[in-house]
């Protein structure tokens, strides 16, 4: 295969790439900083698929025969330029595997670096950025087995102060996200009989899940206690395949997130760091209270499933 889609040259450039968003962002030029932080993120996504298969790096339908997949299978070299996979795509398949997690912040990066590299300059705010960066680099140098400090060199510890002030910033935000919940929960229970509210505690409803849109397959659901209304019924954890047990580490279980959901508060954890900010220990979860199929049509096939574990769909009414 080409040497230069090979897993030794793709991690090289992507931290070359890194020192040089780094060195942009000290001279405080957004632009370059955008764009090479962009390069440095497709690059090692695109290292750690190859080195799992460098089939995963072919762009769906971007051949008309299978000179490519030879090329790329490592059988015969193809002479012609070979088209690899976008970064939206490498994203996709990265997050599929369960590698990453939903991160919307990272989505708005990889599309701040298409903007700089299609329109031109892009307003963002660096220091966001940067602690992206930083932190979805970081969980694929874990996945790939690879220490950050020596990855970073001597800018490590400008990526961990910059995830030591975006946690702060994770930390105020879920916060607020819990007190909001919390004063959901009241609204909601407010004028019910003790009895009622009881009920309602310890008959939760299911009523949909914060899960990612890029994932279709086989998750595991275990329930936590909601930092916010308490329940220990209510709340539940999904992650993806391959933590159907209780055996899974904590570091397993972290890469395996992939949503949260309390039906009395409707507290919203989007990531693991939100997770974790709320005060939730993922090993916390009683795995695999149910093990069900996630794809277009999600919550009817959660739905259906709690059915056949005998939780009810609606909620107790009021008695007067």
């Amino acid at each position: 295969m080409d040497d230069s889609l090979s897993f030794e040259s793709l991690l090289a450039g992507a931290k070359k790439f890194a020192g040089l968003a780094l060195q942009a962002h000290r001279d405080r030029d957004d632009e370059v900083f955008v764009l090479h932080t962009g390069v440095s993120i497709e690059r090692l996504m695109k290292a750690a698929l190859v080195k799992t298969n460098p089939v995963l790096l072919m762009e769906t339908g971007a051949v008309k025969d299978d000179r490519a997949l030879l090329h790329f299978a490592g059988l015969r070299p193809h002479t012609e330029r070979i088209r690899t996979v976008s970064a939206s795509a490498a994203l996709s398949r990265i997050r599929s595997a369960g590698w990453l997690t939903k991160d919307p912040d990272l989505d708005e990066l990889i599309e701040l670096r298409n903007g700089v590299v299609h329109l031109g300059p892009t307003e963002a705010e660096s220091a966001d950025v940067l602690a992206t960066f930083g932190r979805t680099t970081n969980t694929l140098l874990a996945h790939l087995g690879i220490a950050p400090v020596d990855y970073w060199g001597n800018q490590y510890s400008v990526i961990e102060i910059s995830l030591n002030d975006q946690l702060e910033r994770v930390e105020r935000d879920v916060k607020r996200l819990i007190e909001q919940a919390r004063h959901r929960y009241r609204e909601r229970t407010r004028g019910l009989p003790s009895t009622a509210v009881q009920a309602l505690r310890e008959k939760a409803v299911i009523t949909g899940l914060t899960y990612p849109t890029e994932r279709d397959g086989q998750f595991a659901v275990g329930h936590v206690v909601c930092p916010a209304c308490e329940n220990p019924h209510a709340a539940l954890m999904l992650f993806t395949s391959g933590v159907e047990s209780d055996g899974a580490s904590a570091a397993e279980r972290r890469e395996s997130y992939a949503g949260y959901t309390c039906t009395l508060c409707e507290l919203p954890l989007e990531t693991i760091e939100h997770v974790e900010a709320a005060g939730i220990d993922v090993m916390d979860a009683r795995l695999p209270e149910v093990v069900v199929r996630v794809a277009e049509n999600a919550i009817k096939a959660l739905l259906k499933t709690l059915e056949a574990v005998s939780l009810p769909r609606e909620p107790p009414q009021p008695t007067s």
